[in-house]
């Protein structure tokens, strides 16, 4: 995986997201279904979604959320880092939407997932355990790392999102070995993220966000 990634379509729906939250059906409780059990060999973001576009289109539409079409030819890599940020911010909107205030997982401004999943160890040792585990495997670019990070959001319960952070985050191929690196900042956090440098690396901004989060 060679050069940064076109991040049109990351833009895209990051804009549509600063207004917009998804919109509630039943594709809700079908996408809660998508997340694979941590350890598992799946490619990708590691989502049972990330093998059928067609359905993973589909749900989007049915969410109100743009898809990632008509940008022209894109390489393979492309293609994967797209369905991921897509395929996840659905995922984890639906299991938390559930418990989330008003029934509302997706706060523009509201909390970063990494001061998300940075809250979990307050509820117990179990949970401390779980959110270090899919934090190291955020940070290794683990091929579980997005599973890991759907299952820690439904266990948050009672939280919201800024489902834009979840967005950039997964905006990556998952065991690439490569340090995914961003030159724009669609996701209304992090302000300083690209001071003084061409690109930045979304995973060291959740990382100190889960780091504030646990010390607070």
């Amino acid at each position: 995986m060679r050069g940064i990634l076109d991040e049109t379509y990351l833009n895209t729906l990051c804009d549509h997201l600063r207004s917009t939250p998804p919109t509630g059906g039943d594709w809700v409780t079908h996408a809660r279904a998508w997340a694979a059990p941590p350890g598992g060999g799946h490619p990708g973001a590691a989502l049972r979604i990330a093998a059928s576009p067609r359905v993973l289109y589909e749900v989007a539409g049915d969410a109100g959320l743009p898809l990632p079409l008509g940008y022209g030819p894109v390489s393979r890599y492309q293609a994967i880092a797209q369905d991921n940020a897509l395929a996840v911010t659905l995922a984890v909107f639906a299991v938390m939407t559930g418990t989330a205030p008003d029934g509302q997982a997706h706060t523009p401004q509201g909390p970063s997932i990494g001061t998300v999943i940075g809250g979990l160890p307050r509820r117990g040792n179990a949970q401390a355990i779980t959110a270090k585990a899919t934090m190291r495997a955020i940070e290794t670019v683990s091929r579980q790392a997005m599973s890991r990070l759907v299952h820690d959001a439904e266990r948050a319960r009672g939280s919201a999102v800024d489902l834009r952070t979840v967005a950039a985050l997964a905006f990556f191929v998952a065991g690439s070995n490569r340090p995914q690196q961003l030159t724009t900042n669609p996701t209304g956090h992090w302000p300083n993220a690209l001071a003084g440098r061409p690109s930045w690396t979304p995973v060291d901004e959740v990382s100190r966000d889960f780091a504030t989060a646990m010390a607070a």
